[in-house]
């Protein structure tokens, strides 16, 4: 059944409420100032009591004026992302307020020596979109830009004349991942353009010489003038070029073409250099590869095969394995007796230390597999454990699953129950909320060194507690595959494992290998993959970096169609 009165009740807020395009009028001021009880709990929130307000707040350069925002509704019991309820501003001089107002969603508030303000409204609903908000210190508005994006962050200059707005990506709008100048005085835009991919720590002003500088978090500087033209491309594109920024890197290299000097080749080889030696094994494969290329393109193939080689073992799929076995071919030279060609899969296995093995299991619709014809239909992991299982070996199907349920039943002489539905990764980050969950790391080893199967039992009881028989977050699971894994690994396996997880939890809690097997106190990690399938970077890494520097068995299994 509709109701009929809340949906009149919402159009008439609705038409009561300005809309992004509509400027709204100014809220009445202050006539007589008061002055007011200021509490600034940190550098970040403001509490005034007198005027029930509770929010964040930002100063001006000179400490003169203070800009608070509160994106909750008027009662204060609802903030963030909702439908009505308006948000406010203020603005005080020293302990006086002297200007005030609503917006849906105020935030990051700016003001100026002069006490103008800037707040970017995040508005109400579910949109990609935005309004830049700009007043006076009387609290008349000064600018209002609705934009089709949403806002990622924004600044004033310190004489309040110049704001500047980056935008995040809104797919088929004009104001899509830009920055934005503006005069906020004058009420209109100067100018846009396409920023340079980097994170950006903040913004510099020189109104005098009509230069804003976006500073990036590692220091460098692009000067942009009043019309978006970049001042100082040259400086811009050799700093970056020397951190390694490989957007900038790529991009000089195809400028250059093939009349590229020989020291600018020698730029972008110790730039590319740098980008290999970045912590994300994405970048790393992507640095490899552009210097692979170059190399390549260089006529060094040797070289080049090597940057190739480097860049499918950080990723399989960053698309030059074609290229990498070319080269390969090229720079071998051709063999007099032909080896048993490998395939696809096979060859990858090789490069990650992998074993490799064949199974012919019977395909059926929609991507279903069984072991046999007396097997139920199943996905493909499922149907490779089933051939595993009757070779004689236990296991699970449950990728990462078990393997980090052992190790949080095993790192914890007694589980705490408010860890019960807690991440094992989070745990061992200690990215946790509270100081008593911030455990040190080798107690959690020590622990796993001298756990028992009734630690693991009385834990699990609590892991399993909130869904019945099985994790909440680990569905597939179960008591026997944690007790069977724990009592093939041994006390000691499990925590080089855990040792080896707690190096990088959030990097290694993913690519675990689908299967888990163990067979008295043997145990295997077997990747299943299917036609077209391929490594992934995360598997790559776990391999890599946990599984075989252990000595750990792994296959990579190849499911063919039984004929």
């Amino acid at each position: 059944m509709v109701d009929v009165k809340g949906l009149w009740r919402r159009l008439a807020e609705l038409a009561s409420t300005p809309t992004a395009a509509t400027p709204r009028h100014p809220p009445s001021q202050p006539k007589n100032p008061t002055r007011c009880a200021l509490d600034f709990f940190s550098d970040r929130f403001l509490t005034i009591r007198d005027l029930g307000f509770f929010g964040q707040f930002s100063r001006s350069p000179n400490g003169r004026y203070v800009v608070g925002w509160s994106d909750r509704s008027p009662d204060g019991s609802r903030g963030g992302h909702r439908y009505d309820g308006e948000g406010r501003w203020i603005l005080l001089e020293g302990d006086r307020l002297i200007a005030q107002g609503n917006l849906q969603r105020p935030q990051d508030g700016k003001v100026a020596d002069d006490g103008t303000v800037l707040i970017s409204d995040w508005l109400f609903g579910d949109g990609l979109d935005g309004v830049l908000a700009g007043f006076s210190s009387e609290g008349r508005q000064l600018l209002h830009h609705a934009l089709t994006a949403n806002i990622d962050n924004h600044a004033l200059s310190p004489n309040g004349r110049i704001a500047i707005c980056r935008t995040l990506n809104s797919p088929g709008s004009s104001d899509s991942c830009k920055l934005i100048l503006f005069d906020v005085h004058a009420g209109r835009e100067l100018a846009r353009w396409d920023p340079e991919s980097v994170s950006i720590a903040g913004y510099e002003f020189d109104t005098d010489a009509d230069l804003v500088h976006v500073v990036t978090e590692d220091g460098d500087r692009a000067g942009y003038d009043f019309t978006g033209r970049l001042v100082n491309a040259t400086e811009w594109q050799r700093a970056r070029i020397g951190r390694g920024d490989l957007n900038v890197i790529k991009s000089a290299i195809e400028q250059a073409g093939s009349d590229a000097a020989s020291e600018d080749i020698a730029a972008f080889l110790q730039g590319l250099a740098v980008a290999c030696s970045t912590d994300a094994d994405w970048l790393r494969a992507r640095a490899f590869r552009a210097k692979g290329e170059l190399l390549e393109k260089l006529g060094r193939d040797a070289e080049a095969l090597e940057a190739y080689d480097s860049a499918l073992l950080l990723d399989p799929q960053v698309g030059v394995f074609r290229r990498a076995e070319k080269l390969r071919r090229a720079v071998g030279g051709a063999s007099k007796t032909k080896a048993p060609r490998k395939g696809r899969l096979e060859k990858q296995a090789d490069r990650f230390g992998m074993k490799y093995e064949v199974i012919e299991l019977e395909k059926g619709e929609n991507k279903l597999w069984r072991s046999a014809a007396f097997r139920e239909w199943t996905s493909i992991e499922n149907a490779a454990l089933e051939h595993y299982l009757d070779g004689g070996w236990s296991g699970a199907a449950t990728e990462g699953g078990l393997i980090l349920t052992v190790i949080k039943a095993a790192s914890f002489a007694k589980l705490a129950e408010r860890n019960a539905d807690t991440y094992i990764e989070a745990l061992y980050a200690q990215n946790v909320a509270f100081d008593e969950d911030r455990y040190a790391i080798g107690d959690l080893l020590a622990n796993v060194r001298r756990a028992d199967i009734g630690q693991l039992r009385r834990n699990w009881a609590l892991i399993s507690k909130s869904s019945g028989e099985t994790p909440a977050f680990y569905p597939g699971v179960w008591w026997d595959g944690v007790e069977g894994l724990f009592k093939a690994l041994g006390n000691e396996r499990l925590a080089a494992i855990a040792d080896r997880f707690s190096s990088a939890p959030y990097d290694l809690r993913a690519g675990w290998p689908d299967l888990t097997l163990w067979r008295g106190d043997e145990v295997r990690f077997v990747e299943v993959k299917g036609p077209s399938d391929s490594i992934h970077a995360s598997q790559a890494r776990l391999v890599r970096d946990l599984l075989n520097p252990l000595a750990h068995h792994v296959t990579l299994a190849e499911i063919i169609q039984a004929t």
